[in-house]
């Protein structure tokens, strides 16, 4: 069995900005007011030698670095609230109310807004947020609580985490389903944000960057002089890549990696061929297997996995006609895809089985998910935030009323906001 040493955390305590041990964790406080460090532009700090001073910095790109510093002004606005509310609360404790509220609107935006948008079906629509709100849904939870058991009221809430006897921790197959590095673009298209050209439905370009200046220290300089309104609004107008074979993005072929201390690595790697070898080395299933052991029927021939003629004389070029040689990875990205689905079948069954445990295992969102750790107000900030794009709308709402016409800020900005259905989700047809 593989020993493999981790830096980072499967549980949603928002490590990714606050960091994972008490070095990390010093480092990005001021220690006053209970706030985290942000730039005066409103993007991350960087040290001396040019490293975003955050939870995680390594192998950052300006995309992720931006996220991180929206999740920085969320928890700095956290703490303003609280202190107006709790005079008596110390640097600590208003640190560590923050953080847990903050975290919880992380994992609440990833539940009942990026997942349903990345699997965007009314039934899955339906199930993430009975995940979170139960079959009585979001107005009889927040009126009377969750009294009636996970199915009614949903897993958060619940009086004790259930974590089947297994102690929580994220499985080597979800970290395989979840490589998604096909969804990031070989350009940036950044757009036009001067005032008389603010068009939603088509804001107009001004130029394209290359990936490859946006990643790393040298990407942090470039993000700056960009800036954070810029960078985020050119992102939410640019559609995601495929999760498919042959998109994977070229400038990670031959990508420069940094170490622990976020300094660049002497040698390039292939992270497409990495993420192979990694599944290999660790044990992880191939692909066939994989299906098998969570009771799915197997392929017994290429044309079970895919209808595309130049993929399968591919896969016979590469595996021949040995089904279970199929790496995980090749086959999650040449799996015929379900309507409305951005992952494969196989991916999903695993993102069942852990978006359920990630709350019911956590006390945090269990019995702890009350007004005596989170405060009332912290609870009820929690409660009321259902979307990235509430949250983009705190701080930035001329961003969200100029510029973003969806729903979702997780799709196409530009795109129309979804249709209102007056037949209640739970008895609409499938399609």
């Amino acid at each position: 069995m593989s020993s493999i040493i981790r830096k980072t955390f499967g549980n949603r305590d928002g490590s990714v900005i606050y960091g994972n041990d008490e070095a990390g964790m010093r480092r990005v406080r001021v220690f006053k007011d209970g706030k985290l460090r942000i730039s005066g532009d409103g993007l991350l700090e960087r040290d001396e030698r040019g490293v975003p001073i955050s939870g995680d910095i390594r192998n950052s790109w300006s995309g992720f670095s931006l996220l991180q510093a929206l999740f920085v002004k969320e928890h700095n606005s956290v703490c303003e609230m609280l202190k107006e509310r709790y005079p008596d609360f110390d640097d600590e404790k208003l640190y560590r109310t923050a953080r847990l509220v903050t975290s919880a609107v992380i994992a609440k935006v990833h539940t009942i807004d990026w997942t349903i948008e990345l699997l965007k079906t009314d039934t899955l629509t339906a199930g993430m947020r009975i995940n979170w709100y139960g079959f009585l849904g979001k107005k009889v939870k927040d009126t009377i609580g969750a009294r009636f058991g996970p199915i009614l009221s949903g897993l958060v809430g619940l009086k004790k985490p259930k974590d089947h006897g297994v102690p929580y921790s994220l499985t080597e197959e979800f970290v395989s389903v979840y490589r998604m590095h096909c969804l990031l673009p070989d350009t940036l298209i950044l757009r036009d944000m001067s005032p008389e050209k603010v068009d939603k439905a088509n804001p107009k370009i001004e130029r394209e960057v290359l990936m490859t200046e946006l990643i790393g220290k040298e990407g942090g300089k470039k993000g700056s002089k960009i800036g954070f309104e810029q960078l985020l609004v050119s992102m939410g107008h640019q559609s995601c890549g495929a999760l498919t074979l042959w998109n994977y993005p070229n400038w990670m072929r031959s990508l420069v990696a940094q170490d622990i201390d976020g300094e660049d690595r002497p040698d390039l790697i292939d992270m497409a061929a990495l993420e192979i070898y990694r599944d290999r080395e660790r044990g992880v299933p191939r692909y066939n297997e994989f299906r098998k052991n969570l009771l799915m029927s197997p392929i017994s021939k290429w044309e079970d996995l895919t209808d595309d003629k130049e993929a399968i004389e591919a896969l016979r070029e590469v595996y021949g006609d040995d089904i279970e040689k199929l790496d995980l990875n090749v086959g999650l990205h040449a799996e015929k895809k379900i309507k409305g689905f951005a992952i494969s079948e196989t991916a999903f069954f695993i993102f069942l089985l852990v978006a359920s445990r990630r709350l019911e295992a956590d006390r945090f969102f269990t019995t702890n998910f009350n007004e005596k750790t989170y405060t009332k107000e912290g609870l009820q900030w929690v409660n009321t935030t259902e979307t990235l794009k509430d949250v983009i709308d705190r701080h930035f709402p001329s961003l969200t009323n100029q510029w973003m016409r969806c729903t979702s800020a997780f799709s196409v900005w530009s795109s129309d906001p979804d249709p209102t259905k007056w037949l209640p989700l739970y008895l609409r047809s499938a399609p």
